[in-house]
């Protein structure tokens, strides 16, 4: 069987694999080339989708949670989009000082370099109407779904919210990586929301397929 290992970018996996069964590594603190796949023109469509629903919903205060620097961004202003309130917030240094410096004279956008652990920490004094969810739900294993409802209703109490996540049925795989994913626990999202639109994604770039959910509460 070939070894598929190094097509695997979720991030970039520098630990040699074994023979044993092994998870794939989440790293909170990651550099920013660790996901440069993210920025190619392969990975576009997953974020333009996110940008499309953003608009269509005419969305006025955003929230992207693991947002590392914003691609969501630069495809909103490109499409003519640029009135509205962001904050995005990541675990990881690198990518949010990349995204203060470039976004440093909009004053409608904000990065933090922070964790959910905190809900002060992560406050917003305007209207939130959207929360993105990037690639970042499989970090909490056991029920996201309420730790979800916590961030979306509780805290920023939006209407709006959009999943992007690894799915269960990869194309390209090893079979010693174990990859967690939320793909086959969505069932509590589809039966609990309004409305689930699901949108998916078979992009090489990723080396297997992703998930872009719109979803309103």
């Amino acid at each position: 069987m070939t070894d598929q290992s190094n097509r695997v970018p979720w991030p970039k996996i520098k630990t040699p694999i074994t023979n044993n069964r092994q998870l794939v590594p989440l790293g909170e603190n990651y550099d920013f080339s660790d996901m440069s796949y993210l920025d190619t023109n392969e990975a576009y469509p997953m974020f333009e989708k996110q940008a499309d629903i953003i608009i269509e919903k005419k969305c006025k205060g955003i929230i992207d949670v693991g947002c590392r620097h914003g691609p969501v961004l630069k495809i909103l202003h490109d499409k003519g989009y640029k009135n509205f309130n962001y904050m995005g917030f990541d675990t990881s240094i690198d990518p949010i000082s990349i995204a203060q410096k470039k976004w440093k004279n909009f004053n409608n956008i904000e990065f933090r370099n922070i964790s959910w652990d905190n809900k002060a920490d992560i406050s917003v004094d305007f209207q939130v109407d959207q929360v993105i969810w990037s690639g970042v739900l499989l970090y909490k294993p056991n029920n996201h779904f309420d730790f979800f409802k916590e961030i979306t209703c509780y805290l920023y109490n939006s209407p709006n919210a959009i999943i992007q996540e690894p799915r269960s049925n990869q194309k390209y795989w090893d079979p010693k990586l174990i990859l967690h994913t939320i793909d086959n626990e969505l069932d509590a999202y589809r039966t609990n929301c309004k409305e689930f639109k699901e949108y998916y994604f078979d992009l090489e770039i990723f080396a297997g397929n992703r998930i872009v959910v719109d979803i309103s509460i």
